[in-house]
């Protein structure tokens, strides 16, 4: 066994530039020759003499360095904590349907020529002038009211959605 030790410590400079190939950082390569090293001396017992030294050293670091990779890419996932809390939590659904009720109710108090003007607009994407043919006014009354009718919902949904603590 102290011969295979001596023997050992010929190739760990070898075994050092193939763990920095492998690893692309030098402390997880010293690492990897430390773990490949106390490897080959526990289980010194099943080396067989007259055989290739290097090459059995070699393949001891190549297999603790794909065990690594496996381990590391089996548990990613799970070493970021906060990353699976987000993962599980559900976003509040409550905020958003009490918004659209607010919508809903600012629309209801608009006068209804600006009510049909911002939904021919706003929901239907009609375009000024589609909605001036189609109502017969002139595009310029169009646009002042979808302003002034978008000026009023947004005034009165700053004001109920002040207090939602998730309102953006």
């Amino acid at each position: 066994m102290n011969q295979v030790a001596q023997q050992i410590e010929v190739h760990v400079p070898a075994l050092m530039r193939y763990a920095r190939a492998l690893a692309h950082n030098p402390t997880a390569a010293e690492d990897l020759v430390q773990e490949c090293v106390v490897r080959a001396l526990t289980k010194a017992s099943l080396y067989k003499p007259g055989t290739n030294l290097r090459a059995w050293l070699f393949t001891i670091l190549h297999n603790l360095y794909v065990s690594e990779m496996r381990r590391n890419k089996k548990w990613k996932e799970a070493a970021n904590p906060e990353a699976a809390l987000d993962s599980l939590s559900v976003a509040p659904r409550q905020t958003h349907a009490v918004m659209l009720r607010a919508v809903r109710e600012a629309m209801r108090r608009l006068p209804s020529q600006q009510k049909m003007i911002l939904y021919f607009i706003g929901v239907e994407g009609k375009s000024y002038k589609e909605v001036s043919r189609e109502l017969g006014i002139p595009v310029g009354t169009v646009k002042s009211r979808c302003s002034r009718a978008r000026d009023t919902l947004q005034q009165e949904l700053d004001n109920r959605t002040a207090s939602f603590p998730h309102a953006a």
